[in-house]
């Protein structure tokens, strides 16, 4: 997706959000901006590169600047007490779904339901005490999806490449996850190798899977790890060959959750060396309205596209 007007104004506006977060000077916040305004300026136009690109570059000036590894990390941290408190709802929530179809569409909503949870994006609310009340109506939302088409593309193939997002969330992809290989699917989850945004990296991941009773073994030996890189959405300029391996394997279906894998995978989703067509499933909320517009759909609605 290439960025947009709407999408300059949000890079900026989150770079101050993040500033105010990590610097206490003001000069410091205004030499911060001045550098994401610059790369902005500098590279905007140019072939693939998406706003996740941007934001990329976004976190790594604030993290240069402030010496923070890990500026998000608190937020992180609150997330994942968040999920670990909805989670029996998500259980409660699967375990009503009693035919095999309607159990897919249960774990859709759920991962998709789970995208809620995302700071900072402009205009766009959010509040763990108000997601943590609604969270039942949540998953019950209107979901824009092909259900038949996303059915069968789960069904037909064994193995499976599950490309995460944030941290909380990511409680509820475990649990996605440990119930797609109850189905005898192989599943490989790519996190993010080092921190970035606040998006789940290989110790969330591991944190999670605990908690919904994956055990160390069955997460290293059956489902495999294999992070993505420290990028906002996929680089493949920048992620490893591993990862590569496994993303141009045609035998996986590509599970990519959240906005910016979106972003960044659909500038690239029709090259044909990748054979991503019929593929790759986005799972998300549309939180903003260049992504919205993008994939055809309503702000605010819960998405899942096939490719």
């Amino acid at each position: 997706m290439k960025p947009k007007s709407d999408c300059i104004a949000c890079l900026v506006e989150r770079t101050k959000y993040e500033c105010d977060r990590t610097f206490k000077e003001d000069r410091e916040k205004i030499l911060a901006l001045k550098e994401v305004i610059t790369f902005l300026v500098q590279h905007l136009g140019e072939g693939r590169k998406s706003p996740a690109f941007f934001g990329t570059e976004r976190e790594r000036i604030i993290k240069r600047r402030s010496g923070a590894k890990d500026p998000h990390e608190e937020v992180k941290r609150r997330s994942n007490e968040v999920a670990k408190e909805l989670l029996p709802e998500a259980y409660k929530f699967y375990g009503a779904a009693t035919k095999n179809k309607t159990k897919i569409e249960a774990l859709i909503r759920i991962a998709a339901a789970a995208n809620s949870m995302e700071y900072g994006v402009k205009g766009y609310s959010y509040d763990d005490d108000v997601f943590k009340g609604d969270f039942v109506h949540t998953l019950n939302e209107k979901l824009n999806w092909d259900m038949d088409s996303i059915v069968s593309a789960i069904k037909e193939r064994d193995k499976i490449l599950y490309l995460t997002d944030n941290a909380g969330e990511v409680f509820f992809d475990a649990f996605v996850i440990k119930e797609l290989i109850e189905m005898g699917k192989e599943v490989v989850v790519s996190p993010k190798s080092a921190p970035v945004l606040n998006d789940a990296t290989i110790e969330d991941v591991k944190e999670a899977s605990a908690c919904v009773r994956i055990s160390n073994s069955v997460l290293w030996d059956r489902i495999g790890v294999v992070p993505s890189g420290a990028c906002i959405g996929l680089s493949l300029e920048e992620a490893s060959g591993e990862f590569l391996d496994v993303f141009g394997d045609a035998k996986y279906l590509v599970i990519a959750k959240g906005m910016g894998n979106y972003e960044s995978i659909s500038e690239f989703e029709v090259e044909p060396e990748l054979r991503l067509r019929g593929r790759v499933i986005y799972v998300l909320r549309a939180k903003c309205e260049p992504i919205a517009s993008s994939i055809g759909v309503r702000r605010g609605e819960l998405v899942a596209k096939l490719v």
